[in-house]
């Protein structure tokens, strides 16, 4: 465990709650530890560490990251998720394949909406030649990259690209995976708030869950 760690594993254990680590357990259904810290006494305790140790560069961000990442509580994860976001701006096109492989380890919403919405997506607004290797996500095995390459543009605004999303979402438009059909849903309605006409005829247009479709028309 790297130096850096260790202050966050210790700052984070001083604060520990086991009645709270009991119910956030139950509320990710049972599939991570936690040390029972809410965001802001998390957040309290590691900011002052991440200002101490800022990385040099996106190597060594990445470093720091994994090894957050690789610790059993799911603390550390949501940790992990604040450095890299801080220093988001580390990252270049060769830090992609990092980024999937965050995406795809100990995998839930929480951390993967983070990920993809605010570092990849960040990223491939720096860099858009990147949204043709983010393109291939969409046909991956695992749903949480699939759910990335949907969701990466949800704070593009007029930003976003159009006949990308609209790509995506007919691919996997009869994809039963609930986080699937909720991530169409979440990027459609984003984008309904800059151009509701369009996204209103596409969704009229195309097939889709009937859940889905019917959120994504109530709120246009």
């Amino acid at each position: 465990m790297l130096r850096f760690t260790q202050e966050i594993s210790l700052a984070l254990r001083s604060i520990a709650n086991e009645e709270e680590a009991h119910e956030m357990s139950k509320k990710a259904r049972e599939q991570f530890e936690f040390l029972g810290i809410r965001l802001v006494p998390r957040r309290e305790v590691t900011y002052p560490i991440f200002d101490k140790y800022p990385p040099k560069d996106g190597d060594e961000l990445v470093s720091r990251v994994e090894d957050m990442w690789a610790q059993p509580y799911r603390e550390f994860q949501y940790a992990a998720c604040d450095y890299l976001f801080r220093h988001r701006g580390l990252l270049g096109g060769q830090h992609l394949n990092f980024l999937k492989k965050l995406i795809k380890t100990r995998a839930w919403r929480d951390t993967v909406d983070t990920l993809a919405s605010c570092v990849l997506g960040d990223l491939a607004l720096r860099l858009p030649a990147l949204r043709t290797k983010i393109a291939s996500w969409i046909r991956d095995p695992n749903i949480w990259v699939r759910r990335s390459a949907i969701i990466f543009q949800v704070q593009y605004k007029d930003r976003t690209d159009w006949p990308l999303l609209r790509q995506f979402c007919l691919t996997c438009a009869k994809d039963d995976d609930y986080y699937i059909r909720n991530g169409i849903g979440r990027a459609l309605s984003e984008y309904a708030r800059i151009n509701p006409t369009e996204v209103r005829r596409f969704v009229q247009d195309n097939t889709f869950a009937e859940q889905t479709a019917q959120e994504i028309l109530r709120l246009i």
